[in-house]
């Protein structure tokens, strides 16, 4: 397993100017900080930049102007990438390799071990899908598949974008009790219009549309 940062886990934004045009901007002087452990709610409606935001934390997308910082690295720097779990809306995954290769492929991109993802795919009720090809999963087994395989390496930051789609009532469950469990130690961010019963979000970060 890598070697994390010794800084307590945090995400900060400070003036940040950001989007795919910079003549517009989606953000502009945007500022502000979090700090673990706990579950953050990002809420706003479409067009509000949530997207965006998890692009920033993602370091796929960096700032026109300001900085985004995961517990002291910037955000787009290489240092960063084993700080944070970016969990996107659309699962992508490869339609001929089955599900434990894709939690095989996870663990060695996360230089991490498989034995815990093989457990949470139990948890999830994967584990009779396991030598399955991605394009023989239903939407949601894709949906559980793609949640394991982003979140393989218990990073200080995670941001996971409308998880809960498509997923059936045991992996609701069963991701309702992980980011409880994760928000005990770490910096969880939740984009979601709705909030499963059971999951209770230390604040809500409402950005303006």
């Amino acid at each position: 397993m890598p070697s994390l940062s010794s800084e307590p886990p945090h995400l900060e934004f400070a003036s940040v100017l950001a989007g795919y045009d910079r003549g517009q901007p989606v953000f502009s002087e945007l500022s502000f900080a979090l700090r673990a452990p706990g579950l953050v709610r990002i809420a706003g409606p479409n067009g509000s930049g949530k997207s965006t935001l998890l692009e920033l934390v993602s370091g796929f997308l960096a700032p026109f102007e300001g900085e985004v910082r995961i517990s002291g690295t910037i955000a787009h720097s290489p240092q960063a990438r084993f700080l944070r779990s970016v969990c996107r809306t659309a699962p992508a995954l490869y339609p001929s390799m089955t599900a434990r290769d894709h939690l095989a492929f996870a663990a060695r991109c996360r230089r991490t071990g498989l034995s815990p993802l093989l457990e949470r795919a139990e948890r999830y009720r994967l584990g009779d899908w396991l030598e399955a090809p991605a394009a023989e999963l239903s939407t949601g087994n894709q949906r559980k598949l793609w949640l394991l395989a982003c979140t393989a390496l218990p990073t200080p930051v995670a941001i996971l974008d409308e998880p809960f789609n498509g997923m059936d009532d045991h992996g609701v469950a069963a991701l309702v009790g992980e980011l409880a469990e994760w928000a005990r130690s770490r910096l969880v961010l939740l984009i979601a219009h709705a909030l499963p019963d059971g999951l209770n979000p230390r604040q809500t970060v409402d950005l303006e549309g």
